[in-house]
């Protein structure tokens, strides 16, 4: 059996699961017969059954598990053939993943091959994640034992350093902490594993991201410390008051923060903190996107605004955002379109300037890049 988050749940009940072989789910949900998948509403396939499975409480349900993976998406749910439930994979929780799952998986499933064929992180030409994840894991411990200082160890996000310095400053010591990363191939939490952090889990939409991962997490020597899932953040198949750390860099745009905020309070334990790193409704976004295009070729992703964020305030006990790169941000992307990058000390001390320059002129609220920081 593959070794699995325990705190597992049905992210459309709620209801513990439990692993478990085909053959017995297929005795508990339908006398025997094989199980049967959603009401085909759209060209993409189910997933359908796999060897194991993820047993519902109720014994009326399960969940496929690929390659070790659990698949915890509502509508991927089986049960028995003479009760097939429908599923409308253009809701908006579902939307964005099952348009974009066939062309994600696709490009995630080859870095995943190639990780595994080179045995090196540094195996994809241009990967700034997995560099600094190379950088992190050949560092002494005593260097990464104080995160998140230095800066210099710790940072990434070259045109968000400030706001990211904000979220990691909030999240404050990493030592024994059970951190989930909502969205995204799961690099920010690998590194927090070398960090100190106890356990990270993984929750992304794309089984190809969650495979990449896991291949990372084997580079690194953290494997046994890690674990992913494939699922929404509107449906977080956790139980409730499971998670120290809930974090996302660059994926609450992407969600329905009404839904999805409720969701990050729910499995975070009393006093749990919660950060994201987004981009923000800026008065010069719609300029910018005219003259040089989206950074991303992503019709789902839109800019945060005060209205998408208010959800937020209700949802967790402390809560509050920070603007950054009101003057600098935009250029810096506006460079990278063609091709010069700003090298990640330049950029620190760019954005350094660009925050006390607007907090002087009263521009802080018209930054581009936000640190969304809230506290459960």
């Amino acid at each position: 059996m593959p070794a699995i988050a325990s705190d597992l749940v049905c992210p459309l009940t709620r209801q513990p699961l439990r692993l478990v072989r085909l053959e017995e789910a297929r005795a508990q949900i339908s006398a025997g017969r094989p199980l049967r998948a959603r009401v085909e509403t759209s060209k993409l396939a189910a997933i359908g059954e796999t060897d194991i499975v993820l047993l519902r409480e109720d014994g009326t349900a399960c969940y496929p598990v690929v390659a070790g993976v659990p698949i915890l998406l509502g509508p991927e749910v089986l049960g028995d053939v003479a009760n097939p439930r429908p599923f409308d994979l253009g809701a908006p929780q579902y939307a964005e993943a099952y348009l974009e799952m066939e062309f994600y998986n696709g490009i995630a499933l080859e870095e995943a091959r190639s990780l595994r064929e080179a045995g090196s992180l540094l195996a994809i030409e241009g990967n700034e994640g997995l560099q600094h994840l190379e950088r992190l894991r050949l560092r002494p411990p005593e260097d990464r034992a104080a995160f998140p200082e230095p800066p210099t160890v710790w940072l990434q996000a070259r045109l968000d350093l400030q706001t990211e310095y904000d979220c990691y400053r909030h999240i404050g010591p990493l030592r024994g902490q059970r951190i989930l990363q909502l969205g995204g191939s799961g690099k920010t939490v690998l590194g927090w594993l070398l960090g100190g952090a106890a356990e990270a889990l993984l929750l992304t939409p794309m089984t190809g991201e969650a495979q990449t991962a896991i291949q990372v997490a084997k580079l690194l020597g953290v494997a046994e410390r890690f674990r992913c899932m494939v699922a929404v953040a509107e449906e977080i198949p956790l139980a409730d008051e499971s998670i120290d750390v809930a974090f996302s860099g660059g994926c609450v745009h992407h969600m329905r923060t009404e839904i999805a905020f409720p969701e990050i309070a729910r499995v975070l334990r009393r006093g749990g903190r919660f950060a994201a790193l987004e981009p923000w409704r800026a008065p010069f976004y719609g300029v910018g996107t005219k003259l040089l295009g989206k950074r991303e070729a992503n019709p789902f992703c839109h800019p945060l605004t005060r209205a998408r964020v208010a959800p937020l305030f209700d949802a967790f006990r402390n809560a509050r955002y920070e603007l950054h790169g009101t003057l600098t941000r935009y250029p810096m992307i506006g460079l990278q379109k063609f091709g010069v990058m700003t090298p990640s000390h330049i950029a620190w001390n760019v954005g350094r300037a660009d925050d006390w320059v607007c907090s002087l002129l009263g521009l802080r609220r018209f930054g581009s890049g936000v640190a969304l920081l809230g506290t459960k």
